[in-house]
C-alpha cells in the first residue's frame, strides 16, 4: 500500500535533516546517509548552513 500524499510530506518534514543534504549541491547520496550518523548529519548541515551564507556573502560582495 502507498502512503497518502499528506503522510509522505509528513514523512518529509519529519526527516528534513536527511533529505536537506540529498537535495544539495553537496552530492552527497541516500548511500553516504545510510553510513552517517546523528552527530554527522549534523555536522554536515552545518557546514551546508555555512556554505550557504558564504555564496550570499559573495553574491553581496559582488553585487548581485
Amino acid at each position: 500500500m502507498t502512503i497518502s500524499k499528506r503522510e509522505a510530506k509528513e514523512r518529509a518534514k519529519n526527516n528534513w535533516r536527511y533529505w536537506r543534504l540529498l537535495l544539495s549541491d553537496m552530492h552527497i547520496s541516500y548511500s553516504d546517509l545510510d553510513k552517517m550518523d546523528d552527530d554527522d548529519i549534523a555536522e554536515a548541515n552545518a557546514a551546508l548552513d555555512i556554505h550557504i551564507k558564504q555564496q550570499e556573502n559573495a553574491q553581496k560582495k559582488n553585487g548581485k
